[in-house]
């Protein structure tokens, strides 16, 4: 970062930390006073337990619906100043980041269009999407976008595992780089880092694809339909590229597809792209600044191809 933007950070930082210092105290007395509503709650069960009260009687099933449902709204009214001080460290730290870099616009609830992802072939099955934190711009001629994602399947599998594991099932949860504008590619192609963490979809799309070969082993395993699309992915240049961006996303493992002129990579990572809980906001956005540093340099990487 530049001298100006160092200046700006610290000063955009001491502003955040004094809003985090306010936020701490509201947060402490609504937790108060959704503690004292919780114990209300369970008081007035008892009483009415003790006072003869039967849970098949439709009076005290009112009781227990009314009392969750203004549990629940507290709850929620509890906790909504920590969203909005996220969103707003979110707004000061992002922009200030990445007008270093570059002239990008930052969505912090945008999200990589599901179509792209379908595209791929990289994920399972799912029926519910979020998304957040876009940023999105154009880099080294090719249009790309940079946001975290978390799919997850709904439907009858999202009853049964609600019921069986008491979570629904999550499909993936991560970061996801998307590029347009690449010389178009014979087929599709692949490239993973982690052959055993791509496994489950790769052994599905081996089946319904079965001119899908592997055609090289190395840093980057590299699967393709047609063989001269390989020399584009088994690269030093991309291994290293898909690498650095894991370490500065502190991802598990990425993967890569090439579809006709568009490119996807999804990055196996929790860490949310700014996550508010750090105790000097300097260093979140430094994080940030080294995640969207690696995921450029990918994107320059792809335009060499």
């Amino acid at each position: 970062m530049t001298a100006l933007s160092a200046r700006e950070l610290r000063h955009a930082a001491a502003l955040v930390r004094e809003q985090r210092a306010a936020t701490e105290r509201v947060l402490r007395r609504r937790g108060l006073a959704l503690l004292a509503v919780g114990l209300s709650f369970g008081l007035a069960l008892v009483l009415a337990w003790a006072g003869g009260w039967h849970m098949g009687e439709s009076r005290f099933q009112l009781l227990v619906v009314v009392g969750a449902a203004c549990f629940a709204a507290m709850l929620v009214w509890a906790f909504a100043p920590s969203r909005r001080q996220l969103l707003s460290e979110k707004s000061a730290l992002a922009p200030l980041v990445l007008g270093t870099l570059g002239d990008f616009d930052y969505l912090p609830g945008g999200r990589i269009a599901g179509e792209v992802l379908k595209r791929s072939r990289m994920f399972a099955r799912w029926s519910d999407y979020t998304g957040g934190d876009l940023v999105r711009g154009e880099h080294e001629g090719l249009a790309f976008g940079y946001a975290r994602a978390a799919l997850t399947r709904g439907g009858p599998a999202k009853l049964e595992s609600l019921v069986t594991t008491g979570k629904v099932k999550e499909v993936f949860r991560g970061a996801v780089l998307a590029a347009e504008g690449l010389p178009p590619t014979t087929g599709m192609a692949f490239a993973v880092t982690d052959r055993g963490r791509a496994m489950d979809w790769l052994a599905d799309l081996s089946a319904e694809m079965p001119e899908l070969r592997r055609q090289e082993s190395g840093a980057l395993e590299v699967w393709t339909l047609d063989p001269q699309d390989a020399g584009r992915l088994a690269t030093p240049a991309l291994a290293d590229a898909m690498a650095t961006l894991c370490k500065a996303a502190d991802a598990d493992s990425a993967e890569l597809c090439l579809s006709g002129t568009a490119a996807l990579v999804r990055l196996h990572t929790r860490r949310p792209i700014l996550p508010g809980i750090a105790e000097d906001p300097v260093d979140e956005a430094r994080d940030l600044h080294r995640e969207m540093k690696a995921a450029l340099a990918l994107v320059a990487a792809l335009a060499r191809d």
